[in-house]
């Protein structure tokens, strides 16, 4: 009898290990969280498809090339009209409960984008971003979504499937002679569960593989003319875990499977010296065009004299191509990568600005 009862409890030990897990809201960020993350560099063998029940992911090998923080604010501590417009209330069909600074970017040298938010709302059974805003050549913007976009229909279990649609618009044809609008589709599949290793640890995860079809809209007043982009689809696959707020691991393609981006949760670095400061991880401004067919013009800013060094690698984290490290001023500085167009094949890549030993990136498409 004590033989039965041993088997059973080592029966019942080993079913618990390996017990799925649900995702509710409380595993799922809140304002005034922060988590480090680093950018990861795909390895040999790595397959993002693979998923199922009962699965063991290692992806241990995974090395960060890149860290960062994410800030989760509340949505009083951003601009006064966003307060305003995602004000956290019933009665506001437009309410979010917390906020995450976006990058400042450039359209082509004329169209300065600066203090992103995104915003979001997070209840029992939903998690879902509502808007987001940005100053447009300096005048705050705040962009609701319609509808909005629904990320997560919470409790989140394997088996679950979901499909929203989304949207918005920019009207800037008064300021700027820019019309932009956007019209998404998402679809999560809970495909599997299972364990997760990466270099943070070891951890239950439940996998969600989502895809998303994005068409773009843009009319130039200027020019009068206005056209439709094809629909671009991607795919994410993120691991979630038990109180873990951001995903442990995310992975995203290209449609074709290509890597463009890894993800992953991380610990303290081992010497703050590892990590760009605000200002230089907001060092690159611009990388137009991309997708490019030929060179690309990087546009970046120094807040002070620095070695800088530029350098681009495949999405194996193999190094392609680099301008060599060299002194530069404070202020703002443009330059020509890929002049020799046909070294690169078309493809995913990383512009890597490597700031005083410190390093941020921005993705480049080589389209055919």
């Amino acid at each position: 009898m004590k033989k039965l009862y041993t088997f059973l409890f080592s029966l019942l030990l080993s079913w618990q290990l390996s017990a799925q897990i649900t995702i509710n809201s409380a595993d799922l960020p809140s304002a005034n969280d922060t988590f480090r993350v680093s950018t990861g560099q795909a390895f040999s063998g790595m397959d993002a498809t693979i998923s199922g029940a009962n699965v063991t992911w290692d992806y241990s090998q995974l090395t960060s090339t890149a860290q960062s923080v994410d800030s989760f604010l509340t949505v009083g501590s951003t601009a006064t009209v966003y307060s305003i417009v995602f004000f956290d209330n019933v009665v506001n069909p437009n309410r979010a409960n917390q906020a995450v600074r976006g990058p400042s970017f450039n359209f082509g040298g004329q169209i300065d984008i600066s203090d992103v938010f995104n915003f979001y709302y997070k209840s029992s059974s939903i998690y879902k971003q509502v808007g987001f805003g940005a100053a447009v050549n300096g005048v705050t913007i705040p962009v609701i979504y319609s509808p909005h976009e629904v990320i997560y229909n919470l409790p989140i279990n394997f088996g679950d499937t979901d499909s929203s649609t989304s949207g918005y618009e920019l009207d800037l044809t008064s300021t700027i002679g820019l019309y932009y609008k956007v019209n998404r589709t998402r679809h999560n599949i809970v495909d599997g569960w299972g364990t997760l290793t990466t270099p943070y640890g070891t951890f239950d995860a439940l996998r969600v593989m989502t895809t998303i079809g994005e068409r773009d809209s843009i009319y130039i007043d200027s020019l009068g003319i206005g056209f439709n982009t094809p629909v671009v689809t991607t795919k994410e696959y993120k691991w979630l875990g038990l109180a873990q707020g951001v995903p442990l691991l995310q992975i995203n393609t290209a449609n074709n499977g290509t890597v463009t981006q890894i993800t992953y949760k991380d610990s303290l670095p081992s010497s703050s010296s590892d990590i760009a400061s605000p200002d230089e991880a907001r060092a690159i401004r611009s990388l137009f065009p991309n997708p490019s067919a030929g060179p690309s013009v990087l546009h970046f800013e120094l807040k002070h004299r620095s070695s800088v060094r530029i350098e681009i690698v495949n999405s194996s984290g193999q190094l392609v191509y680099k301008v060599a490290e060299q002194k530069m001023d404070s202020g703002q500085h443009f330059s020509v990568l890929n002049k020799d167009a046909d070294k690169l094949s078309p493809g995913t890549y990383f512009v890597r600005l490597i700031v005083d030993g410190k390093a941020n990136q921005q993705q480049l498409i080589i389209a055919e």
